[in-house]
C-alpha cells in the first residue's frame, strides 16, 4: 500500500487572525478481495477461477492532527486509578464504584469487580463517528465511481481497506506529555489507527465500525472470544457465508486482521462460533 502524508499550514479566521493548523493527507491503494471469481473454498483456501482479477482502489484521505490528539487524550485512565487504597469492604467498593464512573468517561470498563479493565468497544465507536464521516464519505465515494452499488458489496469496499492496514498490535498503554502513564488495554481510538495505518483485531475492527455507521451504512456488532474478534454486519446471508443469528437478524461475519471476504473467518476460530462460545457487544 502507498502512502504519502502532506502538511499544510496557514489558514485564517474569517476575522483575520491566524492560527497554525496541521493538515496530514494520506494515500490509500488496496485491492478489494471480494471481487474475486471464487469456485469453490477448500477450508481456508479459495479456488479461483482462472484469469479472475481483483478490483483495485485507491483514494486520499485529509485528517486533522488537532483531531487526532483530542481523540488520542480522550482514550484510556492513569495507571495511577488502577491501585486503591481502602479501609475496608465497604470503602472498597464506593472507590471501585467511583473509579468504574470515572473509567467510563474515558473508554475502559472494569470487570471482575475492579480486577480487570477491558476496552469499552461502543463508548469508542459513539466517539469517533463525527471524526470519520469524512474519511467514509471519500470511500464510499471512490467504490461508487467504481460500480458498487448493493450495500454488501460497498461493505466489502470499507472491509477489504481496514484489512489492508498493517496488523500490529498497539502497547496496552501511553505516556502522555506529562509523563503520565495512561492505560489504553492494548488499543487505538479508530483516527489514530487510521492516521498510522496499522493496528489489531480490536483497533481495526473499531475503525471499520465507526467509518460504516458513521454514514448509516450498515449496522455492526461485535463477536469477542478469548482470543480474538470479530465484526459482524447485519447482510443477508450469501451462500458459504459464515453467520450468527442475534435478535432475530443474521449477521455476516468479518475477519478484519487480514484480507478475508465478508462472511468468511479462519477455521481455526469457527469451533467457537459452532459451539456459541463467544459474546455479541451491542455498539449503540
Amino acid at each position: 500500500m502507498k502512502r504519502m502524508n502532506t502538511i499544510l499550514t496557514s489558514f485564517l479566521l474569517a476575522t483575520g487572525t491566524a492560527f497554525g493548523l496541521s493538515i496530514e493527507r494520506y494515500s490509500f491503494d488496496w485491492t478489494d478481495i471480494n471481487t474475486r471469481d471464487v469456485v469453490r473454498w477448500e477450508g481456508d483456501t479459495a479456488v479461483v477461477r482462472q484469469g479472475s482479477s481483483m478490483q483495485e482502489l485507491s483514494c486520499r484521505i485529509t485528517l486533522n492532527s488537532k483531531d487526532i490528539d483530542i481523540a488520542i487524550d480522550r482514550f484510556g485512565i492513569p495507571r495511577n486509578w488502577t491501585s486503591i487504597t481502602y479501609s475496608d469492604e465497604k470503602d472498597l467498593a464506593k472507590k471501585q464504584q467511583e473509579l468504574q464512573k470515572q473509567a467510563s468517561k474515558h473508554g475502559v470498563k472494569m470487570m471482575d469487580g475492579g480486577l480487570q479493565f477491558v476496552i469499552d468497544y461502543g463508548w469508542v465507536i459513539q466517539e469517533s463517528e463525527r471524526d470519520m464521516r469524512g474519511a467514509a464519505k471519500i470511500i464510499r465515494s471512490v467504490a461508487r465511481k467504481n460500480g458498487y452499488r448493493s450495500r454488501r458489496n460497498l461493505v466489502g469496499a470499507f472491509a477489504s481497506f481496514v484489512q489492508s492496514l498493517q496488523y500490529r498490535v498497539p502497547p496496552d498503554h501511553r505516556v502522555n506529555d506529562e509523563g503520565e502513564e495512561i492505560v489504553t488495554v492494548g488499543a487505538m481510538m479508530p483516527i489514530e489507527t487510521l492516521s498510522k495505518q496499522w493496528g489489531d483485531c480490536d483497533s481495526k475492527s473499531m475503525l471499520f465500525a465507526s467509518l460504516v455507521k458513521s454514514i448509516d451504512l450498515v449496522d455492526v456488532k461485535f463477536i469477542v472470544m478469548d482470543d480474538h474478534l470479530f465484526a459482524a454486519v447485519q447482510l443477508s446471508p450469501e451462500k458459504d457465508d459464515h453467520s450468527i443469528r442475534y435478535e432475530g437478524n443474521e449477521w455476516v461475519l468479518v475477519e478484519l486482521t487480514d484480507a478475508w471476504p465478508l462472511g468468511k473467518v479462519p477455521e481455526k476460530h469457527l469451533h467457537n462460533i459452532t459451539s456459541g462460545d463467544y459474546t455479541v457487544v451491542d455498539l449503540d
